[in-house]
């Protein structure tokens, strides 16, 4: 998997209690293969819980809460699958303030399965996938299947860099 663009970037993964464990954990593992600065961002304050199969999972110290955050501080955001923290982040104004932020940018983000419903906060409808694919991508915007997360953090590799070259980091 190459995620060479993504090395030394701060990458935002926004959570709620209910995120998808095993997700979570590869993302993680991928973000520090590249010495990517992955920073967990939740409406919850200190720690956040997530989801494991059938039942809570281990609890994840959170690094900024969503009132707090600025999309600026992050050259992308990524969110895991999670019906739970999907519903959570739905509600949330502060979620959706930071998504319009990265969509009015066109800042890289990568949104896994049931996370893409929260474009509908944005009022943008999630890019059609090409026959066959897990993933599919518009402008900065990555949409894909925790199944085959290592396509979508590739399209977000790939998304990092513009067409002139020019790295779309902060």
């Amino acid at each position: 998997m190459q995620l060479s663009n993504l090395t030394g970037k701060t990458v935002a993964i926004m959570v709620a209690s209910g995120f998808d464990e095993d997700t979570f954990i590869a993302i993680q593992r991928a973000m520090m293969s590249v010495n990517a600065k992955l920073r967990v961002i939740s409406r919850d304050a200190g720690l956040t819980n997530a989801w494991n199969g059938s039942s809570w999972g281990m609890s994840y110290p959170v690094d900024g809460t969503l009132s707090t955050t600025l999309a600026v501080d992050y050259d992308a955001v990524i969110v895991p699958k999670g019906e739970r923290h999907v519903a959570t982040l739905s509600g949330e104004a502060h979620a959706k303030r930071l998504l319009r932020a990265f969509t009015r940018e066109d800042m890289p983000m990568l949104l896994l399965d049931d996370a893409q419903s929260l474009l509908e906060l944005v009022d943008i409808a999630a890019p059609a996938a090409e026959e066959g694919a897990t993933h599919a991508v518009a402008g900065g915007l990555v949409t894909g299947t925790a199944e085959d997360l290592n396509a979508g953090l590739e399209a977000l590799n790939r998304v990092m860099i513009r067409e002139d070259g020019e790295s779309v980091a902060a």
